[in-house]
């Protein structure tokens, strides 16, 4: 799959919890350590400050023992694929509120990936992106689809600020390396392409007003 984000090994910086977002059943799971012991809690709605200035892309293998990840910045060549299960993919990191601070949002899955191509052109082109700021982001709901190679579910992101990036974020920036940028995706994949139908959404429920950032 070749998309619109034009997809180092990863640099080494400290390993982040993570967002897990189901692309095939929905639902959004976050990654916790409570000093001995890893587990799983459920988020039942993502608003983040999701900042595109950590944009990975590259190939990505979820294994049993975590995943295998051979990403660069957008516009550095892309490396050989490691293997057949590898698969391309993006990761950016996000910062929660509450004090739970940056988490890493990877993923494979094709309306996921998708969804992400969505709302990171639209942030990035918006004055707000060009002036400094971050996006407030929200998976606001989940659009379950059929396709042929089974049911999916896509994240619909909207957003709703934005903010000043914290000092946090600014430490997980992805910088390109001193080389020619890759050309342009001729035709970029979108996740209608596979002859997917469209099932009702779920009905609209009250969401919580914009968290504070600090």
């Amino acid at each position: 799959m070749t998309t619109g984000f034009g997809l180092s090994i990863a640099s080494g910086k400290d390993f982040l919890p993570t967002i897990r977002i189901n692309g095939k059943d929905g639902g959004v799971e976050r990654s916790t350590w409570d000093g001995s012991e890893r587990g799983l809690e459920v988020v039942e709605d993502l608003v983040c400050l999701m900042d595109w200035a950590t944009l990975q892309v590259g190939w990505v293998e979820f294994t049993d023992k975590g995943p295998d990840k051979r990403l660069v910045t957008i516009g550095d060549p892309l490396p050989d694929r490691p293997s057949e299960k590898h698969k391309q993919g993006v990761q950016v990191v996000v910062y929660l509120p509450g004090g739970l601070g940056c988490h890493e949002i990877c993923s494979t899955a094709i309306g996921v990936v998708g969804a992400l191509e969505r709302i990171y052109e639209t942030s990035i082109a918006a004055p707000e992106w060009q002036q400094g700021k971050v996006p407030v982001v929200r998976l606001s709901e989940f659009i379950k689809e059929k396709t042929k190679h089974g049911n999916r579910a896509v994240p619909v992101f909207e957003i709703l600020d934005w903010k000043d990036r914290p000092a946090e974020l600014g430490e997980h920036k992805a910088t390109p390396k001193p080389r020619a940028a890759m050309p342009a995706s001729p035709s970029p994949n979108r996740p209608a392409a596979t002859g997917s139908t469209q099932m009702t959404p779920p009905a609209s429920v009250t969401r919580a007003p914009v968290p504070d950032f600090g």
